[in-house]
């Protein structure tokens, strides 16, 4: 019995990332898949999987993460400007001219996510309020 159990597990770990990519498991289990990644902040990964979860809450889940990372990126990008507009050392506004295109580069990729979850969602989509 032990050598089966063994084999069990074994083809389960094979398989997992195949069969799971194929959209061939039941909703909840991509449901799951989907939070877990979520929760590890793995958005393209969160986005793989909510296509198969087929549930409106989950994205609008996801699309609420997105804009409160947008929000506070948005937030990070003030607080370097008003830093660059202060200093007086060139060498560290250079510094922060590369932390601004950082967080700009974060701030498309957060867009780029919510857009695509949006498409999830279904119905008309609206932009975000500024």
């Amino acid at each position: 019995m032990l050598g089966l159990g063994l084999l069990v597990r074994l083809g389960r770990q094979v398989l997992a990332g195949p069969v799971a990519d194929s959209g061939m498991l039941p909703a909840g289990y991509y449901r799951h898949l989907a939070l877990e990644a979520l929760e590890a902040e793995d958005f393209p990964g969160a986005l793989r999987f909510l296509k198969w979860a087929a549930d409106p809450l989950l994205a609008q889940i996801m699309v609420f993460r997105l804009r409160l990372l947008s929000a506070r990126h948005r937030r990070q990008s003030e607080a370097v400007q008003d830093l660059a507009a202060s200093e007086s050392s060139a060498e560290r506004r250079e510094h922060y001219k590369t932390l601004l295109i950082e967080e700009a580069r974060a701030l498309e990729l957060l867009q780029d996510y919510e857009a695509r979850a949006m498409a999830h969602l279904g119905g008309p989509r609206r932009a975000p309020p500024v």
